[in-house]
């Protein structure tokens, strides 16, 4: 997915209360310090699993990020049911399963 400045925002904002520099959260992420700041100014594409890197750097859940990344929308019951077997699927960071995640959802869209 394309990152764009708020997502970037939102990360920076969330990486600076931990009091880490973007070298810091590059080492326990397993990335380069300049992606960091690329995905942060929204000039980078990134994949979920990066994304599921960042978080674990952070000290978070994939889907912990993601709900302070881009907070939730007004959802029915149904598609807050679905979010929330989707999350319990990739709530581990395994990046096997978000693999397998991504490919299902693309075959629904083609």
């Amino acid at each position: 997915m394309r990152s764009n400045p708020g997502w970037g925002g939102k990360l920076r904002e969330l990486r600076k209360m931990r009091g880490m520099t973007q070298e810091e959260l590059a080492e326990k992420a397993g990335l380069h310090w300049k992606f960091i700041g690329e995905v942060e100014r929204g000039d980078s594409d990134i994949k979920l699993g990066n994304i599921a890197r960042i978080a674990n750097g952070l000290g978070m859940e994939l889907n912990e990020l993601l709900e302070y990344c881009f907070p939730k929308v007004v959802r029915s019951r149904e598609e807050e049911e679905v979010v929330g077997l989707l999350m319990k699927l990739v709530g581990n960071n395994d990046k096997k399963k978000i693999q397998k995640l991504k490919i299902f959802i693309e075959e629904i869209l083609e």
